[in-house]
Protein backbone atom coordinates (compact mmCIF):
# COMPACT_ATOMS: atom_id res chain seq x y z
CA UNK A 1 0.00 0.00 0.00
CA UNK A 2 1.30 3.44 -0.82
CA UNK A 3 0.90 6.32 1.66
CA UNK A 4 -2.46 7.58 0.36
CA UNK A 5 -3.88 4.03 0.24
CA UNK A 6 -2.69 3.45 3.81
CA UNK A 7 -4.35 6.67 4.96
CA UNK A 8 -7.58 5.69 3.18
CA UNK A 9 -7.51 2.27 4.86
CA UNK A 10 -7.00 3.98 8.22
CA UNK A 11 -9.88 6.46 7.77
CA UNK A 12 -12.35 3.83 6.53
CA UNK A 13 -11.26 1.35 9.21
CA UNK A 14 -11.77 3.87 12.00
CA UNK A 15 -15.26 4.58 10.68
CA UNK A 16 -16.09 0.88 10.64
CA UNK A 17 -14.88 0.53 14.20
CA UNK A 18 -16.75 3.61 15.44
CA UNK A 19 -20.02 2.44 13.87
CA UNK A 20 -19.58 -1.09 15.21
CA UNK A 21 -18.87 0.15 18.73
CA UNK A 22 -21.71 2.69 18.64
CA UNK A 23 -24.04 -0.22 17.87
CA UNK A 24 -22.41 -2.33 20.60
CA UNK A 25 -21.58 -5.09 18.12
CA UNK A 26 -18.62 -7.42 18.42
CA UNK A 27 -16.25 -8.04 15.54
CA UNK A 28 -17.56 -11.60 15.53
CA UNK A 29 -21.16 -10.41 15.10
CA UNK A 30 -20.29 -8.10 12.20
CA UNK A 31 -18.16 -10.81 10.60
CA UNK A 32 -21.00 -13.32 10.84
CA UNK A 33 -23.56 -10.88 9.37
CA UNK A 34 -21.18 -9.93 6.55
CA UNK A 35 -19.94 -13.45 5.85
CA UNK A 36 -16.32 -12.45 6.45
CA UNK A 37 -13.80 -13.95 8.89
CA UNK A 38 -13.37 -12.00 12.14
CA UNK A 39 -9.64 -11.59 11.63
CA UNK A 40 -10.36 -9.65 8.43
CA UNK A 41 -12.59 -7.25 10.39
CA UNK A 42 -9.65 -6.63 12.72
CA UNK A 43 -7.28 -5.96 9.80
CA UNK A 44 -9.78 -3.55 8.21
CA UNK A 45 -10.50 -1.67 11.44
CA UNK A 46 -6.80 -1.16 12.09
CA UNK A 47 -6.15 0.04 8.54
CA UNK A 48 -3.85 -2.87 7.76
CA UNK A 49 -5.90 -4.00 4.76
CA UNK A 50 -8.60 -2.68 2.45
CA UNK A 51 -11.48 -4.98 1.53
CA UNK A 52 -12.34 -5.79 -2.04
CA UNK A 53 -15.47 -4.07 -3.29
CA UNK A 54 -17.81 -7.01 -2.70
CA UNK A 55 -16.50 -7.45 0.84
CA UNK A 56 -16.77 -3.70 1.44
CA UNK A 57 -20.46 -3.76 0.49
CA UNK A 58 -21.07 -6.81 2.69
CA UNK A 59 -19.25 -5.15 5.60
CA UNK A 60 -21.40 -2.04 5.31
CA UNK A 61 -24.47 -4.28 5.31
CA UNK A 62 -23.18 -6.13 8.36
CA UNK A 63 -22.86 -2.75 10.09
CA UNK A 64 -26.35 -1.78 8.95
CA UNK A 65 -25.22 1.22 6.88
CA UNK A 66 -24.84 2.15 3.24
CA UNK A 67 -21.31 1.85 1.81
CA UNK A 68 -21.62 5.59 1.14
CA UNK A 69 -21.53 6.24 4.89
CA UNK A 70 -18.09 4.65 5.11
CA UNK A 71 -16.84 6.75 2.19
CA UNK A 72 -18.46 10.05 3.18
CA UNK A 73 -16.17 12.99 2.39
CA UNK A 74 -13.56 10.89 0.58
CA UNK A 75 -12.96 12.09 -2.97
CA UNK A 76 -10.50 11.94 -5.85
CA UNK A 77 -9.26 15.31 -7.02
CA UNK A 78 -8.24 15.23 -10.64
CA UNK A 79 -5.69 17.53 -12.19
CA UNK A 80 -4.90 18.44 -15.78
CA UNK A 81 -1.19 19.03 -15.13
CA UNK A 82 -0.31 16.15 -12.77
CA UNK A 83 -1.75 12.87 -11.49
CA UNK A 84 -4.83 13.25 -9.32
CA UNK A 85 -4.84 12.78 -5.60
CA UNK A 86 -6.98 11.26 -2.91
CA UNK A 87 -8.67 13.82 -0.65
CA UNK A 88 -9.45 12.46 2.80
CA UNK A 89 -11.12 14.13 5.75
CA UNK A 90 -9.21 14.50 8.99
CA UNK A 91 -9.62 11.12 10.75
CA UNK A 92 -10.21 12.93 14.05
CA UNK A 93 -13.24 14.76 12.65
CA UNK A 94 -16.68 13.13 12.77
CA UNK A 95 -18.78 12.17 9.80
CA UNK A 96 -20.03 14.92 7.52
CA UNK A 97 -23.45 13.25 7.56
CA UNK A 98 -25.93 13.36 10.39
CA UNK A 99 -25.16 11.45 13.61
CA UNK A 100 -27.60 8.72 12.60
CA UNK A 101 -25.51 6.69 10.16
CA UNK A 102 -27.15 6.52 6.79
CA UNK A 103 -29.84 9.07 7.65
CA UNK A 104 -30.70 11.44 4.83
CA UNK A 105 -29.04 14.82 4.94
Amino acid sequence: MDESDARLAYVVGRRMRRIRRDQELSQEAVAWMAGIHRTQICFYEHGERMPLLASFVRLAGGLGVSPCVLLDGITWERSESRPGRLVLPDPGVGFASTPEYGAPR
